[in-house]
């Protein structure tokens, strides 16, 4: 999928803008694919350095961090990666050779230990170095940053703040994360960096429609493309401005402008692009990730809302924090787009007493027969389920299902006895008596039927 262009978030931008002048730490906040990573990443460009700090831009070295590369998930790791990429931002600005020098060595000393208490000694001596002698301010950019915070030693943490209190002219933190720190890991020593950012936590929220739009006509310009007012309005209304989902659902358009068949899928027929939206992988992978990432008890407020049911102030506040609720000018709530409902609703389905019946766990990858759960499916029998699911109780043609399973480009290769031997062991699997099918039915010269309740 091509890439979708940069996100200006101006406001998030100033916000960022103003604690580093003001030599504080601050936190972003905000959920999967919202546009953390990219706002961070943009501080290291010079120009967008200058155009926000002005003046005072050389008086700030900004050190990207992107925990992702960690080599391995431990304190070593952890200090080695910092030192790392300290040493690339060093090449890149102007430094005295000698201070380049010094944290090169520091970095030897972390990645070569003599012994285990060398590492956190060497790197603190790095960071140091650039405190007492580097003539800019140490601005440390850290992005990806949830599953280190929860998963290394909290003495690294400890370490941290150390070094901030020891330099707090100095040196300043900036964390990108899908929760509160606070919220994130709990105890009274970890909670002391935690502290650095409690009362400087900004929550990324959804794009407005204006930015919205922009992004949508971007796309369409960079694929040779062009969207119909009424296009755009789908996009909007089936991503609800979350980034991530509006470059998937672009990318599921755009294919319909491919199709020259009148039995394929064009892009103004909004009921067949709707349900190639359910079928494709980056678009329901979009979804489970802002699902999987809402805390318990807020997925059981949204099932709640969704319900229709009354959900405290408390919820809806951080639900809307979290940008899965938006609040209408009316003071009204809904969610953040139909892609995102649509999953949400099938959630709180599986949540229900078990009904007979086919049930499919999108999200743990496991299929459920009258309240069965059946054998592990292999990839090309997930894909088929997956499409017979998404259309249960509809037809499902054999082109359908070759694109859906195996890809367009084998349109021409998968032919009607591949289809039957995989629709054959998927019912091993699904079906109590696989030669009298109960679910999984076939409709002659048509194709095939997943049912909701068993064929009598």
């Amino acid at each position: 999928m091509t890439d979708l262009p940069s996100i200006s978030r101006d406001a998030d931008m100033r916000y960022v803008t103003e604690r580093v002048i003001d030599g504080d730490c601050c936190a972003l906040v905000g959920v999967s694919n919202v546009g953390k990573s990219h706002l961070l990443r943009a501080w290291r460009r010079a120009e967008v350095v200058r155009t926000y700090l002005g003046e005072a831009a050389d008086g700030l070295g900004f050190v990207y961090i992107d925990f992702n590369l960690m080599l391995e998930m431990s304190e070593q790791g952890f200090y080695e990666l910092i030192l790392r990429t300290v040493l690339t931002a060093l090449r890149e600005l102007p430094t005295e050779p000698k201070i380049y020098d010094q944290v090169n060595e520091a970095y030897r000393r972390v990645v070569e230990p003599i012994n285990p208490f060398q590492v956190p000694l060497s790197f603190n001596e790095g960071v140091i170095t650039l405190c007492e002698d580097w003539p800019r301010r140490l601005v440390f950019l850290f992005d990806e940053f949830d599953e280190v915070f929860q998963g290394i030693d909290e003495r690294v943490f400890l370490n941290l703040r150390a070094l901030r209190d020891r330099y707090p002219d100095q040196l300043s933190y900036v964390v990108a994360t899908l929760q509160r720190l606070s919220d994130s890991r709990k105890g009274a020593e970890i909670g002391e960096f935690s502290e650095l950012f409690a009362h400087d936590t900004r929550y990324l929220s959804m794009l407005g429609e204006s930015d919205s739009l922009h992004m949508i006509d971007e796309f369409a310009r960079e694929e040779g493309l062009e969207f119909t007012p009424e296009d755009r309005a789908l996009v909007l209304a089936q991503a609800g401005g979350h980034p991530g989902l509006l470059g998937a659902i672009c990318h599921v358009l755009g294919k319909g402008f491919e199709r020259d068949e009148p039995d394929r899928v064009r892009a103004s027929d909004y009921r067949l692009l709707r349900e190639r939206l359910e079928d494709d992988v980056t678009v329901r992978t979009e979804c489970v990730k802002l699902w999987n990432h809402l805390p318990t008890e807020l997925q059981s407020a949204l099932m709640d809302f969704l319900g229709g049911k009354q959900v405290d102030r408390v919820s809806l506040r951080r639900l809307d924090e979290k940008g899965v609720l938006i609040k209408d000018q009316e003071g009204s709530y809904h969610l953040l787009g139909k892609a995102f409902e649509g999953m949400a609703r099938r959630q709180r389905l599986l949540k229900e007493p078990v009904q007979p019946g086919v049930h499919l766990d999108i999200e743990a990858g496991e299929v459920y027969v009258d309240g069965r759960a059946v054998p592990v499916l292999t990839d090309l029998e997930y894909r088929l389920m997956l499409l017979l699911y998404g259309h249960i109780d509809k037809i499902c043609d054999k082109y359908r299902i070759v694109e859906a399973v195996w890809g367009e480009d084998y349109i021409e290769e998968v032919d009607d006895a591949r289809i039957e031997k995989l629709v054959s062991r998927l019912r091993q699997k699904i079906e109590p008596d696989p030669a009298n099918p109960h679910y999984l039915v076939t409709v002659r010269g048509r194709g095939y039927r997943l049912l909701s309740r068993p064929a009598a």
